[in-house]
């Protein structure tokens, strides 16, 4: 990984966290797109201090995900100040969050996981083509298997979500789908491999229910349940990102045709989330809702 660029959106906690100290370990070069720049700083100087990189092999950015105004500045910077982008890992995220409608209208976890991501996706696509073989790496989850159909007429706003999963699971559902459109659309010269994953169930702050999202009641029985089978059950943040380091550096995964990974090896994801129909359905909605031509 030595001279190369990676790009990871969420660096300062969790996976994204563990993926950017094993980067920089292999001497690349880690831009951090974080909403919360203290919170990223703090990640920054940790990174500096654990693995003695450095301090211009990391940079800190502003990227609220849940503003498609503030991906499109953070793309135009990255585009204006940055010479190269060899990885995008598209890592950030919500899972348990009230059911808030963002600025541009859209459910918020819906847009934090993934339009936020197709956009910031989209707009980098001239910098990875510049450096092959470049790689998109999306973040999804297991959970995406528990959306058995799409309902189109509220596909990004999301009012109607599962019990207790509300938007998570499509949102990842969304994310397998646009991987296989977005590689079917680089198909041929590009030199872009896009690849999704599911690290596992991690034991992160992005796990915790709250009160706001699924109610007192739900809160109070089931936030130490939760608590209770993360400590048995669930990865380490450091566990979690094996797969994401994986698809960001394994060398035999040039030009590959896998498409879904879970521990480190090719899996198949649900057959929803490579419906070729529903793919092309979502890509057209998508483009619309963050207002591409």
């Amino acid at each position: 990984m030595k001279g190369k660029t990676v790009l990871i959106t969420g660096a300062n906690t969790g996976i994204g966290y563990e993926t950017a100290k094993d980067l920089l370990q292999r001497d690349a070069r880690v831009i951090m797109a974080c909403r919360n720049l203290n919170r990223g700083q703090q990640a920054s100087n940790q990174l500096v201090s654990e693995t003695g990189c450095n301090e211009n092999n990391i940079r800190l950015m502003e990227c609220d995900l849940c503003s498609l105004d503030s991906v499109r500045a953070f793309a135009k910077l990255y585009n204006e100040e940055e010479e190269r982008l060899d990885v995008l890992i598209c890592n950030a995220g919500l899972s348990w969050a009230s059911p808030m409608v963002t600025t541009d209208g859209f459910n918020s976890i819906i847009q934090a996981n993934y339009l936020g991501h197709f956009l910031l996706t989209y707009l980098l696509l001239d910098k990875l083509r510049k450096y092959r073989r470049s790689r998109v790496i999306n973040v999804s989850s297991k959970l995406h298997n528990k959306i058995k159909s799409i309902n189109w007429l509220d596909v990004f706003t999301q009012s109607r979500t599962l019990p207790w999963f509300g938007a998570y699971p499509s949102s990842k559902l969304f994310q397998i789908l646009s991987t296989v459109k977005l590689r079917q659309q680089l198909y041929g010269n590009e030199g872009i491999d896009v690849f999704t994953l599911t690290p596992g169930w991690v034991s992160t702050s992005l796990s915790n229910p709250t009160p706001q999202a699924i109610g007192w009641f739900g809160f109070i029985f089931c936030y130490p349940l939760v608590r209770f089978l993360k400590f048995f059950m669930a990865k380490t943040p450091k566990t979690g990102a094996s797969t994401v380091i994986f698809c960001a550096v394994e060398p035999s995964l040039e030009q590959s045709e896998d498409l879904y990974f879970q521990n480190c090896k090719a899996v198949k994801p649900s057959s929803l989330a490579i419906n070729q129909l529903s793919a092309d359905r979502l890509w057209k909605l998508s483009r619309t809702a963050v207002e591409l031509q």
